[in-house]
């Protein structure tokens, strides 16, 4: 009971100290995962389009790389295929950022400051999201560039959702943005 309830303490210095030590005490039976409740409800669609740039200098059109795992999702319901995690854990490390941080730029926004810049840890975040979602794009179009590709750029869209209270209102629609992120050489992607 004191080991739960040391797990369960506001932080103190008691608990930075034995912290580790009770985690690993209470691990496996009694360890605590939050990832059963959806703090934050779906509000909008995300995905990641993706170009090859192939050898002989042109360029594809965008393939839509986040369908083929959303489907595979859908086609087995008791059984469903976790590929589509690959591209959502990418694009929430990119989309996400600190609390505090969030509420400084939403605040310099409003009070039309100028907008704190990215962190290096965010810079460093997002570099390592987008060559992530580049490796996995380029091993979702093998037959682009008949084999050959050269580079990889990947486009992000979030397609925000009306919101809930004008889910009857056939004309309400979400905002769209669109980030493309820079060339990838697919040599440093193997």
């Amino acid at each position: 009971m004191t080991m739960a309830a040391l797990s369960q303490a506001p932080l103190s210095p008691a608990k930075l100290v034995y912290g580790d030590w009770v985690a690993e005490y209470l691990d496996p039976y009694f360890s605590q995962n939050w990832q059963l409740f959806a703090p934050t409800p779906v509000s909008d669609d995300r995905g990641v389009l993706a170009r090859a740039a192939c050898a002989d200098g042109s360029v594809t059109p965008y393939y839509d790389v986040t369908a083929r795992g959303v489907e595979k999702a859908r086609s087995s319901r008791f059984f469903p295929s976790r590929e589509n995690r690959v591209v959502s854990a990418h694009l929430q490390n990119i989309t996400s950022s600190e609390e505090l941080l969030r509420r400084i730029r939403q605040q310099q926004t409003n009070d039309k400051k100028p907008m704190l810049p990215p962190l290096p840890y965010e810079k460093a975040t997002e570099a390592e999201a987008v060559k992530g979602l580049s490796r996995y794009a380029y091993e979702q179009m093998p037959a682009a560039c008949d084999g050959d590709i050269e580079r990889i750029q990947i486009r992000m869209y979030v397609h925000e959702l009306p919101p809930w209270s004008k889910r009857h209102d056939p004309s309400a629609e979400g905002k769209v943005l669109v980030k493309d992120f820079a060339w990838q050489k697919t040599r440093d992607l193997r």
